[in-house]
């Protein structure tokens, strides 16, 4: 079993060129000892490419009974950019009684080692998707255009968004957004509803959140074979301009 690694040493390690100490094997970055200081998706995918790491692990369940929207979006957003890069995901989750259609909407993200729903006990693992399933749920970019893929069974499509506006509000929620900042505006507000009722975004509590996975290359290597991610700077698969 790896060592556990702060994400300030992520941080240090990124500004030292990612090395390793001599003789060392990567460490497993660990995350949520306290969620405020979570990093941003963008901010951990970006040093998770340059710093070899054994895996991530949320060292407290997240429960999303009982943790505010900004924080829960916030979540949701790391598992998708760690899912973005291949990099192997330790976690687990608690949800309220009334939060069990959630699991559908999150299920292309990697599974949780346990799902606790208050009242109701730990269901099994098995039925999270993406256990079985790889690339659910996800979108690649092109040149103002972005091409979403949903091979869920329940929506089974194939989707271009080229409206600027419909593409703004999906990519603002890459981070997760205030819903009263989205929908400030009437076409804004349109837009984020019709990806809400698609599927792509998550709209709970006052924050929204995106769902796709970015898949700027296919990590088979670490999806499905479980290697270390290293920083050797996949080449993306968007479509060019």
């Amino acid at each position: 079993m790896s060592a556990l690694m702060e994400i300030d040493e992520l941080k240090a390690r990124g500004s030292d060129e990612g090395r390793v100490p001599a003789g060392g094997r990567p460490a497993t970055l660990a995350l949520g000892s306290d969620w405020a200081e979570l990093p941003a998706a963008a901010e951990l995918a970006a040093l998770l490419l340059r710093v070899p790491v054994a895996g991530v692990q949320l060292t407290e369940p997240a429960d999303f009974s009982a943790l505010p929207s900004h924080m829960i979006v916030r979540i949701i957003a790391l598992l998708r950019e760690c899912s973005a890069i291949g990099a192997r995901v330790t976690w687990s989750l608690i949800l309220g009684a009334e939060q069990l259609d959630l699991i559908p909407c999150l299920d292309h993200l990697p599974a949780p080692v346990s799902i606790t729903v208050l009242e109701k006990g730990i269901p099994s693992v098995g039925e999270w998707r993406s256990s079985s399933n790889f690339g659910l749920l996800y979108f690649r970019k092109g040149p103002k255009f972005l091409s979403v893929v949903d091979q869920r069974p329940e929506s089974k499509s194939l989707i271009t968004v080229n409206d600027p506006t419909t593409m703004e509000v999906f990519l603002q929620g890459l981070e997760g957004c205030t819903w009263a900042e989205v929908t400030r505006d009437p076409r804004y507000a349109a837009a984020a509803r019709d990806l809400v009722n698609k599927g792509l975004v998550m709209h709970i509590g006052d924050h929204y959140v995106t769902l796709p996975v970015h898949m700027r290359s296919w990590p088979l290597g670490v999806a499905l074979l479980g290697g270390t991610l290293a920083s050797a700077g996949k080449k993306s698969e968007d479509f060019t301009e």
